[in-house]
């Protein structure tokens, strides 16, 4: 018994909620407040400061493809859990940044455009997160020398 009300609680969540409201919706409101252009090129900037920090200044594009798809999930737990939309859309987010067997940035910025504005909200979330917390180890190791 009392796992259903665990169950019954949980579903009751204000995360849970916030959720279903915006999975009906398909996207968070009010996209004529934010630029994309403007949120793209913090994405790209962050990166560009990440891979420099791992003196990687090349690979920035790299690190955001890599980075892009992870929303969707790692390959090996899609796979894993024969998550075969997963797998699908994961491939197709990387076939639509390449161009010559390259990641291409203004093909980034157009996948970028295209992703659902909670989506791109949160990847740059992502990327400040990982740029802080790259920028704090960094420090960390320049005052423990």
């Amino acid at each position: 018994m009392l796992n259903i009300q665990k169950f019954f609680k949980r579903r009751k969540t204000l995360k849970n909620k916030i959720h279903k409201y915006i999975s009906k919706k398909q996207d968070i409101c009010c996209e004529e407040d934010i630029d994309r252009n403007f949120v793209i090129k913090q994405i790209i900037e962050k990166y560009k400061n990440i891979c420099k920090i791992l003196d990687e200044p090349d690979e920035y594009l790299n690190y955001i493809d890599n980075d892009l798809v992870k929303f969707i999930g790692y390959k090996v737990d899609l796979k894993k859990n024969k998550d075969n939309e997963g797998i699908k859309l994961c491939d197709e987010m990387h076939k639509r940044m390449y161009e010559n067997n390259m990641v291409n940035e203004e093909k980034v910025e157009k996948i970028l455009h295209d992703v659902p504005l909670y989506f791109l909200l949160s990847f740059l979330g992502y990327a400040s997160y990982k740029e802080k917390g790259f920028s704090s180890h960094k420090e960390n190791l320049s005052i423990s020398v």
